[in-house]
This record gives structure tokens, sequence and C-alpha cells, in this order.
């Protein structure tokens, strides 16, 4: 049985909570109409706030609870259209202080995983306010066998290396990427499928913030790095569907995983000469 998803590929007001939760809400609305129905929606990272190096600065003016507005809207419109969410990512304070944090939310509203970013963009000061994310766990789901990254990180392929060990199936990227890079975005998360034998689906924003512009381009992928659906510069909702079976199918026809050598890779693998 496929798996239909749906990527809001939003066009984010900056720093207007009220505007971005009433858009993305008409979103999910035009979403659920689409045949077939979506099993799952992803956002962009950030869609509630945008993005910027000046923000970061400020962050305490911008960050919220796990049970604030944005986590919240998220889990009311899973609960109203029975539908998964990934909840693009959100600056969220924990006891030990601020992530850039993506939710899992099941269809009866419940968050049922969690991913905070791992590779944060010192260039803009992005480790300025946020603690790096540790976890790198695979959630066993209805929708498959699932991990996840969040922009920047689609440049390691360390990590995605390892959900791919983990057993991982499906890849979902929530990103803020900008332009000129539509490129790199392309092709780094084309190479991420190809290389751990996955479905990759990646929502990114489209228009401008403070920073510049963004590129869109939101995409799913299938194992074999052919590209199932693909946005433009434009807002819209990119849909597809994935078969999980063709996973397995073509781990058993290229052993990939079999034949690394890992005794092999030792310092190497951890960046030391």
């Amino acid at each position: 049985m496929g798996i239909h998803l749906a990527l809001l590929q939003t066009d984010i007001k900056f720093c207007d909570f009220e505007y971005n939760a009433a858009h993305v809400k008409k979103m999910i609305a035009d979403a659920m109409e689409k045949v077939p129905r979506p099993d799952v929606i992803v956002l962009p990272e950030d869609w509630s706030s945008g993005f910027s190096d000046e923000m970061f600065r400020h962050m305490e003016e911008h960050i919220e609870q796990i049970d604030g507005p944005s986590v919240t809207v998220m889990r009311e419109c899973a609960k109203q259209y029975s539908v998964w969410i990934v909840a693009g990512s959100v600056g969220i304070r924990s006891e030990d202080g601020m992530r850039n944090t993506t939710f899992l939310i099941n269809r009866e509203g419940e968050i049922v995983g969690d991913y905070s970013k791992m590779h944060l963009y010192s260039d803009m000061d992005e480790d300025v306010p946020y603690l790096h994310g540790t976890k790198t766990e695979v959630y066993d789901t209805e929708l498959g066998r699932v991990g996840f990254m969040i922009c920047y990180d689609i440049r390691f392929c360390e990590l995605s290396r390892i959900y791919a060990l983990r057993g991982a199936e499906l890849l979902i990227v929530t990103s803020n990427f900008p332009n000129p890079r539509v490129s790199h975005w392309r092709m780094l998360l084309i190479a991420r499928a190809i290389e751990n034998q996955m479905f990759v689906a990646a929502c990114n924003r489209v228009g401008e913030s403070p920073m510049g512009t963004y590129c869109g381009h939101s995409i799913i992928i299938d194992p074999w790095g052919n590209v199932i659906a693909e946005g433009n510069d434009e807002e819209g909702i990119i849909t597809g569907s994935i078969e999980l079976s063709e996973v397995k199918e073509i781990r058993e026809m290229i052993h990939m995983f079999r034949d690394r050598r890992p005794e092999s890779y030792g310092d190497l693998a951890a960046g030391k000469r």
C-alpha cells in the first residue's frame, strides 16, 4: 500500500505567527482535498516565524514551550483531518536550553517523535541561541521507519547513514534552503537517497526574509534517485506517493550495506588522519 505525501511549500511571513498559522491551516485544508488524500503533511523549517541571523540574536522574544501556539495548532490540524503531520520546525525551550525542533504528530494529534537540528549553521550564528541536537532515532510508524533532518543537516552524510543502518526507509527533511543553492539542494538530497537506498521527502520554503530569498523545489525522491515529484520556486503543495516495499527490493538487489567495510574506516570516519 502506498504512502501519500503532501509538502507545503509556503511563503513564510517573517515573525508573524498569526498570519503564518492561518495561511498554513488553509494550505492543510487544501491539501486534504487532493486525490489521493495525503497520509502525511510536511511543513518547512521555522514555518511559523521564518529564519534570520538577526532573529537568533533576539531568540528569547520568539522561543516557545512545547505546548506553545505553533505545536498546538499543528496538533489540532492533525486531529481534525486525521492526518500525520511533520510540523516543520519551531524554536523550542527545553530544560537545558533552546533547540530548533521538528515534531512528528500522529492522526490523533499526539506527538510521537521529535528531532532537534544537529548541525547548526554557524556562519549565520544559529549556534548562538540553539543547542545542537543529539538524537538519531528512527521512528517505526504506519508511514514506515522514518528519520529526520533539518536544512543544513543534508550536507552531512553521516547522519543519514546512521538512519539507514538503523533501518530507516524514509528520510523527511524540513528546510529553509536559500538561493542561489538550488543545485546543492537537489544533488545532496538525491545523493542521500541513492547512497542509503531510501526514500527522501524534503519540504523547503519560498519567498524572502531579512537574510535573502529561498529556492523552494520541495522534492520527493525514490531510492534509485529518481524524482517522483518536485516543486518550483513558487508557493504550492507538492504531492507524491511512495511504495516502501521498493526499499527492501533495492537493498536485496544491491547489497551495499553487506559490503561496507567499517573496520577500515576507523579514524577516517571521525575526521582524523
